[in-house]
């Protein structure tokens, strides 16, 4: 994204916001590499262990995750190449450095620029995705964010009075938002913060972060009803509830929003500290997505691993009754009531009867001993 003019006083000064950007850039896209390699090996893996063909969702995921790699390794390089131009080639004059960062017609920060609005494109679409699949593929679940996520890609505004009727006509209909600011911007003269861009840049940011606010707080919830369902039912409820905690902010792209507050506060702010926040949201949008992937693959395996256990124990095979992750369950207390009745009466008729047939049979022994022929 563009950046600010001369004029703008800040605290931060734009040349030492580059690096800084640079810097922090630099060490999320080595999270992100790192992340995104286990992530890989997880969706490969788990086609080998199953014996299977390759599902449509992990091509799905295996294919996003990959566009997101591509897109944070293009944009630190554009800022890699911007950085040796502006602080080598420029930087022999006072102000060249700064007259560098401040050109928002160079070809590398369009296109840096580019490379932006289409990670936020492809974090919002799984966003929303992402909402659909935890809800049961619930298709009313899609309606809001996707009205969002339209709305981030369409504008009514004409971006900048630099483009002709007939390219804002094809903007406020068909084309993507982003993009058509990153063409008003390139043909632009002056600051990211004027007054005809600053509108249209926070619209933006706005709705972005309302996508990613309120699936955020769909998923949360969510999370939160599921375990709040089955505590009864588990053991060391107190660590489960911290795993809790943190299985929700991840899941829920939490991390994602708060970057993109930050962003939007710097912006309105009209900060230049707005620069790291933008140019750190590459990778950010794919650590989240990758930490997604890591963690539904390590539930996946904690839960084959709990079945491997529990076949060695019984003696047999892993139990395939579901896919699902076991949760260990409290010990129930069975309580068993037991009733006696005693009938005296019929005891006492039942001995009457005993005594008067062994009488019986004495008298039958005596008879047949003490016969006429003896």
């Amino acid at each position: 994204m563009p950046h600010s003019d001369h004029s703008h006083l800040d605290p931060l000064p734009l040349p030492k916001a580059e690096l800084i950007a640079l810097f922090l850039e630099s060490l999320l896209f080595g999270v992100f590499l790192v992340l995104y390699s286990i992530s890989i090996w997880i969706l490969l893996s788990r086609d080998q262990r199953s014996g299977h063909q390759r599902s449509t969702v992990n091509k799905g995921m295996l294919g996003t995750a990959t566009v997101m790699f591509v897109l944070a390794v293009a944009h630190l390089c554009f800022d890699v190449q911007r950085a040796l131009e502006g602080f080598i080639a420029h930087g022999g004059t006072p102000t060249g450095t700064l007259d560098f960062y401040f050109q928002l017609s160079n070809p590398t920060e369009v296109t840096k620029s580019v490379i932006y609005v289409t990670q936020t494109l492809v974090g919002d679409a799984f966003v929303a995705y992402r909402l659909y699949v935890v809800y049961n593929r619930n298709p009313w679940m899609l309606a809001l964010p996707c009205v969002l996520l339209f709305g981030t890609s369409k504008t009514d505004v004409d971006p900048s009075p630099l483009l002709d009727s007939t390219f804002a006509t094809v903007v406020n209909v068909d084309a993507v938002a982003g993009y058509g600011v990153c063409y008003s911007l390139a043909h632009a003269e002056g600051a990211v913060f004027a007054s005809n861009l600053r509108p249209w840049i926070t619209s933006f940011f706005s709705l972005s972060l309302t996508t990613n606010v309120l699936a955020t707080i769909l998923l949360a919830g969510r999370i939160m009803w599921s375990n709040h369902k089955a505590k009864k039912y588990r053991t060391s409820y107190a660590a489960v509830t911290h795993w809790s905690v943190i299985e929700t902010i991840v899941q829920s792209a939490a991390i994602y929003s708060a970057a993109l507050i930050s962003l939007l506060a710097t912006y309105v702010a009209k900060s230049n500290a707005q620069y790291i926040c933008i140019d750190a949201l590459n990778p950010v949008i794919g650590i989240t997505f990758t930490l997604i992937i890591i963690r539904v693959g390590l539930s996946e395996t904690a839960s084959t691993h709990s079945k491997g256990h529990l076949a060695d124990s019984v003696g047999g095979a892993p139990s395939t009754l579901g896919t699902s992750q076991p949760y260990p369950l409290r010990p129930l207390a069975v309580s068993v009531s037991v009733a006696r009745t005693h009938d005296r009466p019929s005891f006492d008729e039942y001995d009457q009867k005993a005594d008067t047939a062994a009488e019986f049979d004495v008298d039958i022994d005596i008879e047949s001993r003490v016969s006429p022929g003896s």
